[in-house]
Protein backbone atom coordinates (compact mmCIF):
# COMPACT_ATOMS: atom_id res chain seq x y z
CA UNK A 1 0.00 0.00 0.00
CA UNK A 2 2.84 2.36 0.87
CA UNK A 3 4.38 1.67 -2.56
CA UNK A 4 1.16 2.77 -4.24
CA UNK A 5 1.05 5.97 -2.14
CA UNK A 6 4.65 6.73 -3.05
CA UNK A 7 3.90 6.19 -6.73
CA UNK A 8 0.87 8.54 -6.52
CA UNK A 9 2.97 11.21 -4.80
CA UNK A 10 5.68 10.83 -7.44
CA UNK A 11 3.14 11.23 -10.26
CA UNK A 12 1.60 14.30 -8.55
CA UNK A 13 5.07 15.81 -8.09
CA UNK A 14 5.91 15.24 -11.75
CA UNK A 15 2.56 16.76 -12.73
CA UNK A 16 3.28 19.87 -10.63
CA UNK A 17 6.76 20.19 -12.16
CA UNK A 18 5.35 19.82 -15.69
CA UNK A 19 2.69 22.45 -14.97
CA UNK A 20 5.36 24.83 -13.64
CA UNK A 21 7.42 24.20 -16.75
CA UNK A 22 4.45 25.05 -18.99
CA UNK A 23 3.83 28.31 -17.10
CA UNK A 24 7.50 29.27 -17.34
CA UNK A 25 7.55 28.48 -21.08
CA UNK A 26 4.35 30.47 -21.72
CA UNK A 27 5.78 33.43 -19.84
CA UNK A 28 8.94 33.25 -21.91
CA UNK A 29 6.98 33.10 -25.17
CA UNK A 30 4.94 36.15 -24.09
CA UNK A 31 8.16 38.00 -23.29
CA UNK A 32 9.65 37.12 -26.68
CA UNK A 33 6.45 38.20 -28.47
CA UNK A 34 6.57 41.57 -26.65
CA UNK A 35 10.23 42.03 -27.65
CA UNK A 36 9.37 41.23 -31.28
CA UNK A 37 6.52 43.75 -31.29
CA UNK A 38 8.87 46.39 -29.85
CA UNK A 39 11.35 45.70 -32.65
CA UNK A 40 8.58 46.13 -35.25
CA UNK A 41 7.50 49.41 -33.67
CA UNK A 42 11.04 50.77 -33.63
CA UNK A 43 11.42 49.84 -37.30
CA UNK A 44 8.54 52.25 -37.97
CA UNK A 45 7.86 51.50 -41.64
CA UNK A 46 4.57 51.55 -43.51
CA UNK A 47 3.11 48.10 -43.96
CA UNK A 48 3.95 46.55 -47.31
CA UNK A 49 0.71 44.58 -47.20
CA UNK A 50 2.08 41.07 -46.78
CA UNK A 51 1.55 40.36 -43.10
CA UNK A 52 -0.85 40.68 -40.20
CA UNK A 53 1.25 43.12 -38.20
CA UNK A 54 0.58 46.83 -38.75
CA UNK A 55 2.81 49.51 -37.23
CA UNK A 56 0.93 51.73 -34.79
CA UNK A 57 3.47 54.55 -34.53
CA UNK A 58 2.27 57.90 -33.17
CA UNK A 59 1.28 60.54 -35.68
CA UNK A 60 0.45 64.24 -35.81
CA UNK A 61 -3.07 65.55 -36.21
CA UNK A 62 -4.66 68.61 -37.84
CA UNK A 63 -8.21 69.78 -37.16
CA UNK A 64 -10.63 70.23 -40.07
CA UNK A 65 -12.86 73.18 -39.13
CA UNK A 66 -15.41 72.20 -41.79
CA UNK A 67 -16.01 68.63 -40.63
CA UNK A 68 -15.05 69.29 -36.98
CA UNK A 69 -12.86 66.18 -37.07
CA UNK A 70 -9.21 65.48 -36.40
CA UNK A 71 -7.20 64.74 -39.54
CA UNK A 72 -4.23 62.35 -39.13
CA UNK A 73 -0.93 63.58 -40.58
CA UNK A 74 1.42 60.68 -41.29
CA UNK A 75 5.18 60.65 -41.67
CA UNK A 76 6.76 57.91 -43.78
CA UNK A 77 7.27 55.86 -40.61
CA UNK A 78 3.54 55.94 -39.79
CA UNK A 79 1.06 53.42 -41.17
CA UNK A 80 -2.33 54.44 -42.50
CA UNK A 81 -3.57 50.89 -41.98
CA UNK A 82 -2.95 51.21 -38.24
CA UNK A 83 -5.75 53.79 -38.05
CA UNK A 84 -8.34 51.13 -38.93
CA UNK A 85 -6.38 48.02 -38.00
CA UNK A 86 -7.79 44.63 -38.82
CA UNK A 87 -5.84 41.41 -38.31
CA UNK A 88 -5.31 38.63 -40.83
CA UNK A 89 -5.62 40.79 -43.94
CA UNK A 90 -4.82 38.97 -47.17
CA UNK A 91 -2.09 40.43 -49.37
CA UNK A 92 -3.07 42.96 -52.01
CA UNK A 93 -1.82 40.60 -54.70
CA UNK A 94 -4.06 37.83 -53.43
CA UNK A 95 -7.10 40.07 -53.53
CA UNK A 96 -6.20 41.20 -57.06
CA UNK A 97 -5.96 37.57 -58.17
CA UNK A 98 -9.28 36.82 -56.51
CA UNK A 99 -10.98 39.74 -58.25
CA UNK A 100 -9.41 38.91 -61.63
CA UNK A 101 -10.26 35.21 -61.58
CA UNK A 102 -13.48 35.33 -59.59
CA UNK A 103 -14.85 31.81 -59.14
CA UNK A 104 -12.08 30.23 -61.21
CA UNK A 105 -9.33 30.35 -58.55
CA UNK A 106 -8.94 27.60 -55.95
CA UNK A 107 -9.66 29.78 -52.92
CA UNK A 108 -12.55 31.67 -54.54
CA UNK A 109 -14.92 30.81 -51.71
CA UNK A 110 -12.60 32.18 -49.07
CA UNK A 111 -11.88 35.32 -51.06
CA UNK A 112 -15.59 35.86 -51.58
CA UNK A 113 -16.01 36.04 -47.81
CA UNK A 114 -13.01 38.37 -47.58
CA UNK A 115 -14.48 40.65 -50.23
CA UNK A 116 -17.62 40.95 -48.11
CA UNK A 117 -15.79 41.47 -44.81
CA UNK A 118 -13.10 43.86 -46.07
CA UNK A 119 -15.33 46.41 -47.74
CA UNK A 120 -14.73 45.34 -51.36
CA UNK A 121 -18.00 46.33 -52.95
CA UNK A 122 -19.06 45.39 -56.48
CA UNK A 123 -20.48 47.96 -58.88
CA UNK A 124 -22.77 47.54 -61.91
CA UNK A 125 -19.95 48.19 -64.38
CA UNK A 126 -18.00 45.15 -63.22
CA UNK A 127 -15.53 46.83 -60.88
CA UNK A 128 -14.79 46.76 -57.18
CA UNK A 129 -14.24 49.61 -54.75
CA UNK A 130 -11.66 48.81 -52.08
CA UNK A 131 -12.17 50.69 -48.84
CA UNK A 132 -11.46 50.39 -45.13
CA UNK A 133 -8.44 48.50 -43.81
CA UNK A 134 -7.56 46.95 -47.17
CA UNK A 135 -7.56 50.33 -48.90
CA UNK A 136 -5.27 51.69 -46.18
CA UNK A 137 -2.96 48.73 -46.70
CA UNK A 138 -2.89 49.49 -50.43
CA UNK A 139 -2.03 53.15 -49.79
CA UNK A 140 0.74 52.15 -47.37
CA UNK A 141 2.18 49.94 -50.10
CA UNK A 142 2.14 52.90 -52.51
CA UNK A 143 3.78 55.14 -49.91
CA UNK A 144 6.50 52.57 -49.26
CA UNK A 145 7.44 52.82 -52.95
CA UNK A 146 7.08 56.60 -53.28
CA UNK A 147 10.29 58.61 -53.28
CA UNK A 148 8.49 61.73 -52.05
CA UNK A 149 7.17 59.87 -49.01
CA UNK A 150 10.65 58.48 -48.27
CA UNK A 151 12.07 61.99 -48.63
CA UNK A 152 9.78 63.19 -45.83
CA UNK A 153 6.46 64.35 -47.35
CA UNK A 154 3.58 63.91 -44.92
CA UNK A 155 0.39 62.04 -45.81
CA UNK A 156 -3.16 63.16 -45.04
CA UNK A 157 -6.10 60.82 -45.77
CA UNK A 158 -8.91 62.88 -47.34
CA UNK A 159 -12.47 62.22 -46.27
CA UNK A 160 -13.82 64.21 -49.23
CA UNK A 161 -12.61 65.46 -52.60
CA UNK A 162 -11.11 68.67 -51.19
CA UNK A 163 -9.31 69.74 -48.03
CA UNK A 164 -8.19 73.28 -47.14
CA UNK A 165 -4.83 73.84 -45.45
CA UNK A 166 -3.06 76.94 -44.19
CA UNK A 167 0.21 77.89 -45.86
CA UNK A 168 2.93 80.41 -45.15
CA UNK A 169 2.96 83.18 -47.78
CA UNK A 170 5.72 85.29 -46.20
CA UNK A 171 7.59 84.89 -42.94
CA UNK A 172 6.26 87.07 -40.07
CA UNK A 173 7.58 90.64 -39.84
CA UNK A 174 8.66 91.65 -36.34
CA UNK A 175 9.62 95.06 -34.97
CA UNK A 176 10.56 96.67 -31.66
CA UNK A 177 7.86 98.81 -30.10
CA UNK A 178 8.51 102.09 -28.36
CA UNK A 179 6.09 103.32 -25.72
CA UNK A 180 3.01 104.96 -27.30
CA UNK A 181 4.51 104.54 -30.80
CA UNK A 182 2.35 103.32 -33.70
CA UNK A 183 2.62 99.66 -34.64
CA UNK A 184 4.43 98.98 -37.91
CA UNK A 185 2.30 97.58 -40.75
CA UNK A 186 2.97 94.02 -41.86
CA UNK A 187 1.98 92.28 -45.07
CA UNK A 188 -0.20 89.16 -44.80
CA UNK A 189 1.76 86.16 -43.55
CA UNK A 190 -0.67 83.29 -44.03
CA UNK A 191 -2.83 82.10 -46.89
CA UNK A 192 -4.66 78.94 -47.83
CA UNK A 193 -3.99 76.08 -50.19
CA UNK A 194 -6.46 73.40 -51.24
CA UNK A 195 -5.91 69.72 -51.75
CA UNK A 196 -8.22 68.70 -54.61
CA UNK A 197 -8.17 64.96 -55.31
CA UNK A 198 -7.02 64.12 -58.85
CA UNK A 199 -7.24 60.69 -60.44
CA UNK A 200 -4.24 58.51 -61.31
CA UNK A 201 -5.01 55.41 -63.39
CA UNK A 202 -3.06 52.20 -64.05
CA UNK A 203 -4.06 49.49 -66.57
CA UNK A 204 -2.35 46.07 -66.57
CA UNK A 205 -3.17 43.39 -69.16
CA UNK A 206 -2.33 39.70 -68.81
CA UNK A 207 -3.28 36.49 -70.55
CA UNK A 208 -5.89 34.20 -69.03
CA UNK A 209 -3.35 31.36 -68.98
CA UNK A 210 -0.84 33.48 -67.07
CA UNK A 211 -3.47 34.54 -64.54
CA UNK A 212 -4.61 30.95 -63.90
CA UNK A 213 -1.31 29.07 -64.00
CA UNK A 214 1.46 31.35 -62.63
CA UNK A 215 2.54 30.64 -59.06
CA UNK A 216 3.76 34.22 -58.55
CA UNK A 217 0.88 36.08 -60.19
CA UNK A 218 -0.13 37.65 -56.85
CA UNK A 219 3.30 39.22 -56.34
CA UNK A 220 3.54 40.31 -59.98
CA UNK A 221 0.13 42.01 -59.98
CA UNK A 222 0.80 43.79 -56.71
CA UNK A 223 4.31 45.02 -57.51
CA UNK A 224 3.52 45.99 -61.11
CA UNK A 225 0.49 48.12 -60.26
CA UNK A 226 1.76 49.72 -57.05
CA UNK A 227 5.23 50.52 -58.46
CA UNK A 228 3.77 52.06 -61.61
CA UNK A 229 1.26 54.16 -59.65
CA UNK A 230 3.93 55.26 -57.14
CA UNK A 231 6.21 56.41 -59.99
CA UNK A 232 3.37 58.32 -61.65
CA UNK A 233 2.44 60.02 -58.37
CA UNK A 234 6.10 60.92 -57.68
CA UNK A 235 6.47 62.37 -61.19
CA UNK A 236 3.37 64.55 -60.81
CA UNK A 237 4.46 65.68 -57.35
CA UNK A 238 7.89 66.66 -58.69
CA UNK A 239 7.15 68.18 -62.12
CA UNK A 240 3.42 67.82 -62.86
CA UNK A 241 2.52 66.55 -66.32
CA UNK A 242 2.28 68.08 -69.79
CA UNK A 243 -0.65 65.82 -70.79
CA UNK A 244 -3.96 66.80 -69.19
CA UNK A 245 -2.01 69.10 -66.85
CA UNK A 246 -5.15 70.34 -65.08
CA UNK A 247 -5.99 66.75 -64.11
CA UNK A 248 -2.77 66.19 -62.17
CA UNK A 249 -0.86 67.89 -59.34
CA UNK A 250 1.19 70.83 -60.66
CA UNK A 251 4.53 69.73 -59.15
CA UNK A 252 7.25 71.32 -57.02
CA UNK A 253 9.11 72.55 -60.12
CA UNK A 254 6.13 74.87 -60.75
CA UNK A 255 5.90 76.46 -57.28
CA UNK A 256 5.90 80.22 -57.79
CA UNK A 257 7.84 81.16 -54.64
CA UNK A 258 10.32 78.29 -54.50
CA UNK A 259 14.06 78.89 -54.26
CA UNK A 260 16.20 77.88 -57.22
CA UNK A 261 19.74 77.53 -58.51
CA UNK A 262 19.66 77.71 -62.31
CA UNK A 263 21.92 77.13 -65.34
CA UNK A 264 24.22 74.85 -63.36
CA UNK A 265 25.86 73.24 -66.41
CA UNK A 266 28.27 70.31 -66.16
CA UNK A 267 29.28 70.10 -62.49
CA UNK A 268 32.91 69.51 -61.51
CA UNK A 269 32.11 69.55 -57.78
CA UNK A 270 29.18 69.48 -55.39
CA UNK A 271 29.04 73.30 -55.25
CA UNK A 272 25.54 73.46 -56.81
CA UNK A 273 24.11 71.52 -53.86
CA UNK A 274 25.88 73.78 -51.38
CA UNK A 275 24.40 76.77 -53.24
CA UNK A 276 20.94 75.22 -52.91
CA UNK A 277 21.41 74.60 -49.19
CA UNK A 278 22.46 78.23 -48.78
CA UNK A 279 19.30 79.44 -50.57
CA UNK A 280 17.16 77.45 -48.13
CA UNK A 281 19.18 78.59 -45.11
CA UNK A 282 18.79 82.20 -46.26
CA UNK A 283 15.02 81.61 -46.17
CA UNK A 284 15.23 80.45 -42.55
CA UNK A 285 15.22 76.70 -43.19
CA UNK A 286 17.59 75.22 -40.56
CA UNK A 287 20.32 73.11 -42.13
CA UNK A 288 19.24 70.18 -39.95
CA UNK A 289 15.78 70.34 -41.56
CA UNK A 290 17.05 70.19 -45.15
CA UNK A 291 16.06 66.73 -46.34
CA UNK A 292 16.92 64.43 -49.20
CA UNK A 293 18.32 65.49 -52.57
CA UNK A 294 15.93 63.99 -55.15
CA UNK A 295 17.17 63.67 -58.73
CA UNK A 296 17.38 61.38 -61.77
CA UNK A 297 19.92 58.49 -61.67
CA UNK A 298 21.79 60.27 -64.49
CA UNK A 299 22.90 62.84 -61.88
CA UNK A 300 24.16 60.03 -59.65
CA UNK A 301 26.19 58.60 -62.54
CA UNK A 302 27.65 62.01 -63.41
CA UNK A 303 28.66 62.83 -59.84
CA UNK A 304 29.93 59.33 -59.05
CA UNK A 305 32.40 59.53 -61.94
CA UNK A 306 33.92 62.86 -60.83
CA UNK A 307 37.59 62.69 -59.84
CA UNK A 308 39.74 65.02 -57.74
CA UNK A 309 40.92 67.00 -60.78
CA UNK A 310 44.57 66.43 -59.98
CA UNK A 311 46.51 65.35 -63.08
CA UNK A 312 46.55 61.55 -63.50
CA UNK A 313 44.73 61.12 -60.19
CA UNK A 314 41.72 58.78 -60.53
CA UNK A 315 40.57 59.15 -56.92
CA UNK A 316 36.79 59.84 -56.72
CA UNK A 317 35.87 63.37 -55.68
CA UNK A 318 35.21 63.66 -51.94
CA UNK A 319 31.91 65.20 -50.83
CA UNK A 320 31.81 68.06 -48.30
CA UNK A 321 30.58 66.80 -44.92
CA UNK A 322 27.17 68.49 -45.29
CA UNK A 323 26.63 66.88 -48.70
CA UNK A 324 27.77 63.46 -47.50
CA UNK A 325 25.25 63.64 -44.64
CA UNK A 326 22.39 64.59 -46.98
CA UNK A 327 20.27 61.58 -48.08
CA UNK A 328 20.14 61.14 -51.85
CA UNK A 329 17.17 59.53 -53.56
CA UNK A 330 17.48 58.66 -57.25
CA UNK A 331 14.34 58.20 -59.32
CA UNK A 332 13.42 58.23 -63.01
CA UNK A 333 10.38 60.32 -61.99
CA UNK A 334 12.75 63.29 -61.56
CA UNK A 335 13.34 65.66 -64.52
CA UNK A 336 15.68 64.62 -67.34
CA UNK A 337 15.37 66.44 -70.69
CA UNK A 338 16.82 64.94 -73.85
CA UNK A 339 18.96 62.56 -71.83
CA UNK A 340 21.43 65.38 -71.14
CA UNK A 341 19.88 67.98 -68.82
CA UNK A 342 18.57 67.14 -65.36
CA UNK A 343 17.11 68.96 -62.38
CA UNK A 344 17.01 68.02 -58.72
CA UNK A 345 15.25 69.24 -55.58
CA UNK A 346 16.23 69.67 -51.93
CA UNK A 347 13.73 70.80 -49.32
CA UNK A 348 12.34 70.65 -45.86
CA UNK A 349 10.10 67.88 -47.15
CA UNK A 350 7.79 68.02 -44.15
CA UNK A 351 6.26 71.09 -45.82
CA UNK A 352 4.97 68.90 -48.66
CA UNK A 353 1.55 67.36 -47.98
CA UNK A 354 0.38 64.26 -49.86
CA UNK A 355 -3.41 64.06 -49.78
CA UNK A 356 -5.05 60.75 -50.70
CA UNK A 357 -8.65 59.57 -50.80
CA UNK A 358 -9.03 56.33 -48.90
CA UNK A 359 -11.28 54.65 -51.47
CA UNK A 360 -9.36 52.87 -54.25
CA UNK A 361 -11.25 51.40 -57.20
CA UNK A 362 -10.32 48.27 -59.15
CA UNK A 363 -12.06 47.08 -62.30
CA UNK A 364 -11.53 43.83 -64.15
CA UNK A 365 -12.01 44.39 -67.89
CA UNK A 366 -12.45 40.81 -68.97
CA UNK A 367 -14.98 41.28 -71.76
CA UNK A 368 -12.97 44.03 -73.50
CA UNK A 369 -9.99 41.82 -74.33
CA UNK A 370 -11.21 38.25 -73.79
CA UNK A 371 -12.93 37.84 -77.13
CA UNK A 372 -9.99 38.97 -79.28
CA UNK A 373 -6.86 38.14 -77.24
CA UNK A 374 -8.06 35.87 -74.40
CA UNK A 375 -6.72 38.47 -71.99
CA UNK A 376 -7.77 40.00 -68.69
CA UNK A 377 -7.06 43.59 -67.73
CA UNK A 378 -6.91 45.05 -64.24
CA UNK A 379 -7.69 48.76 -64.06
CA UNK A 380 -6.82 50.48 -60.77
CA UNK A 381 -7.22 54.13 -59.94
CA UNK A 382 -6.73 56.36 -56.92
CA UNK A 383 -7.36 60.05 -56.19
CA UNK A 384 -4.47 62.09 -54.78
CA UNK A 385 -2.97 65.60 -54.66
CA UNK A 386 0.03 67.49 -53.28
CA UNK A 387 0.24 70.85 -51.52
CA UNK A 388 3.20 72.90 -50.27
CA UNK A 389 2.50 74.60 -46.94
CA UNK A 390 5.62 76.80 -47.31
CA UNK A 391 6.93 77.24 -50.85
CA UNK A 392 10.20 78.82 -49.64
CA UNK A 393 11.11 75.46 -48.07
CA UNK A 394 11.88 74.05 -51.55
CA UNK A 395 14.87 74.66 -53.79
CA UNK A 396 15.12 73.39 -57.36
CA UNK A 397 18.59 72.77 -58.83
CA UNK A 398 18.13 73.26 -62.57
CA UNK A 399 20.09 72.80 -65.77
CA UNK A 400 22.51 70.08 -64.61
CA UNK A 401 24.35 68.79 -67.66
CA UNK A 402 24.88 65.06 -67.31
Amino acid sequence: MSDINEAVKLIEKQGDELSAHYKKTDARFSELEKDLNDIHKKAGRPSAGDGDYVVKAKHEEFFDVKTKKSVPVLAHSNSLASLDYKANLPSIGRILRGIALGGRNDDAGELELERKSLGIAGDPSGGYTVSGALSSQWIDTLRASMVLSRAGARTIPMESGTLSLARVVTDPTCSWHGENAALADSSPTFGSVNLAAKTVVCLVKLSLELAQDSANIEQILQSTITNAMAAAIDRAGLVGTSTDAAGAPSGIMNLENRNSVTAIGAPTAWDFLLDGMYELAADNVPLDNIGAFVAHPAVWLKMRKLKTGITNDKTPLTMPAEIAALPKLWTTAAPLTGGTTASGIIADWRDLIFGVRKDISIRVLSETFMGSNLQLAVLAYSRVDFAATRQQSFCTLEGITV
